[in-house]
């Protein structure tokens, strides 16, 4: 007979309630509750249905590169390179500063070339054809120039 009325219930009770309305509990629950206590072994209510709330998911936000001012300043021009001219007969062009690199050409005396870098005695320089190699500074322009001199200052009375 609970069977019975536990099934009932469940089908026309509940019919009529929506989850998110309170109401008081019907009478066929309290005649359940009544027969319970003569039961030695009481089963558990069942839990009210729970309440699903629908989040909607974020639609990704999507930024936008922005353009902040830049606080350094604008990179500054290569220095003004420097000419040179060959002063020998003929000198080696190589692919290092130094005696031990392997020879790619050479220049005869009065080529231009153009310094790159300077590396202790030998300079990088750019060939008229765009080629750069490495050549003595003693076999140039730049060997001829003496050591920049400087001049005391005359010390205040």
């Amino acid at each position: 007979m609970i069977p019975l009325l536990v099934a009932l219930f469940f089908l026309y009770g509940c019919a009529g309630v929506k989850p998110d309305e309170k109401s008081t509990p019907p009478v066929e629950e309290k005649v359940e509750q009544s027969k319970k206590k003569e039961v030695s072994s009481p089963q558990p209510a069942p839990d009210p249905p729970k309440k699903q709330v629908y989040v909607p998911a974020s639609p990704p936000v999507l930024e936008s590169p922005k353009t902040t001012p830049s606080t350094q300043p604008p990179p500054s021009p290569p220095p003004s390179l420097r000419s040179i001219k060959i002063l020998w007969d003929s000198v080696n062009l190589r692919e290092g500063p130094g005696t031990n690199f392997k020879v790619i050409g050479n220049v005869k005396q009065g080529t231009s070339l153009i310094i790159l870098e300077e590396k202790g005695n030998w300079l990088r320089v750019r060939v008229r054809d765009g080629n750069e190699a490495w050549v003595s500074k003693a076999a140039t322009s730049e060997a001829s120039k003496p050591p920049p001199v400087e001049t005391p200052k005359p010390k205040p009375m």
